[in-house]
């Protein structure tokens, strides 16, 4: 199976398919032109559609396959024919797009996996950005307290 997004004339994703690879194929290979054909032939219209790989983010494949436009294509997001890269819509203003992996990023960096949890490993913190104040918070699981990440300490404690 093939993923292709409809983008528009500012190349902004406007919609995703997915094709059997029989319907797209040149010669048992997925070729981007012949899933465009396929997909303006169903649909009655004469979109752009770009291929894209489920499985990509951040300029890795999850499956350890080729790399190919750095991200996997989300509606709202946006085509970015210079990089040939699928990127996601920017969610805070503050943000930053990093350009070897076109994913935004926070102006603080995001708490590490292992810094999520508290208790002893048994809760784990709801993290989420604070574009008013830029920083992270969370609310604890089992308390439901808010807390605040201290990126010098890489510990979060708790909002007074």
């Amino acid at each position: 199976m093939a993923n292709f997004a409809e983008i528009d004339s500012n190349n902004v994703v406007l919609n995703l398919e997915v094709v059997d690879d029989a319907n797209c194929s040149i010669n048992d290979v997925v070729n981007e032109a012949e899933g465009q054909q396929f997909l303006n032939n169903i649909h009655n219209k004469s979109s752009t559609w770009k291929l894209f790989d489920i499985d990509m983010i951040g300029n890795v494949h999850s499956n350890g396959g080729t790399l190919f436009r750095k991200n996997a294509a989300s509606i709202g997001g946006t085509y970015d024919s210079t990089r040939d890269a699928f990127i996601a819509a920017k969610p805070f203003n503050s943000w930053s797009l990093d350009e070897n992996t076109c994913l935004w990023k926070a102006p603080v960096d995001e708490p590490s996996y292992e810094n999520q949890f508290y208790n002893n490993g048994e809760d784990k913190y709801l993290m989420y950005w604070d574009e008013d104040n830029s920083r992270w918070l969370a609310t604890g699981t089992s308390d439901q307290q808010t807390y605040v990440w201290n990126p010098d300490t890489q510990v979060f404690s708790l909002l007074t």
